[in-house]
């Protein structure tokens, strides 16, 4: 909870930054995944295809990936734009059968939280732990967000990623937190620049938007956003 980050290259010029990620639907699962982590050496950033592979979640990067993952879809879409390159469903999803979140990658996810969640309505892990900092979502955030937050702002601090988005507007105080300045809005979208990165505030890649075309859109403007640094 202290440590582990999240996935791929801390060299990459743009950091997509999310709550939490999915999974821990089971007792079963969350100890795999953790042993499994711990196996392979307590990195910080994980190699996404990898760590995938060897929890027994090959499907989401064996080629011919079938389908892109919901979140990682959008925000794969949005890198592939900024990179001047082809960014449809298709090539999204050569792209994380290829290089999304890998080590090396030039690409990079990070969590704010640091534990799976099928949601962040449902809470096992009083379920799965004693730890009374695991008694329930409340104080769990409590005593992480603080911890969490920090060593977030230290990575940004040391690499000097060229932008950073966060998605998820619901918690843009925390994004706000991390970053030390406010955020200005504007369609749908907000933003900062601090110490030499650009900062994002977006939707969740899982959002509706309504009207034809328009999520395509939305994305795609962050794409063009990216690749300018504004």
């Amino acid at each position: 909870m202290n440590s582990f980050l999240g996935y791929g290259d801390f060299d990459a010029d743009t950091w997509f930054i999310g709550m939490e990620e999915g999974g821990g639907d089971s007792l079963k699962d969350v100890e795999t995944r953790i042993s499994t982590w711990v196996k392979r050496g307590n990195c910080t950033l994980e190699d996404c295809a990898e760590y995938h592979i060897a929890i027994g979640a090959d499907h989401l990067f064996t080629p011919p990936v079938r389908a892109a993952q919901r979140t990682w879809d959008w925000l794969m879409r949005a890198q592939l734009c900024s990179e001047g390159k082809p960014h449809d469903s298709a090539a999204s999803k050569t792209m994380q059968g290829e290089r999304w979140l890998r080590h090396g990658s030039k690409t990079c996810g990070l969590e704010l939280l640091p534990l799976p969640s099928p949601s962040t309505r449902v809470w096992h892990y009083d379920q799965y732990s004693s730890d009374p900092v695991l008694v329930d979502r409340a104080t769990y955030s409590e005593a992480m967000l603080p911890i969490r937050k920090a060593k977030i702002k230290c990575a940004i601090d040391e690499h000097k990623p060229r932008n950073v988005v966060f998605y998820s507007k619901k918690y843009l105080a925390h994004w706000q937190d991390i970053v030390g300045v406010s955020f200005e809005q504007q369609n749908g979208l907000a933003f900062a620049k601090a110490g030499g990165t650009s900062y994002f505030c977006t939707l969740h890649p899982t959002a509706q938007i309504k009207g034809a075309g328009q999520k395509i859109a939305y994305w795609q403007d962050i794409g063009a956003r990216l690749a300018d640094g504004v």
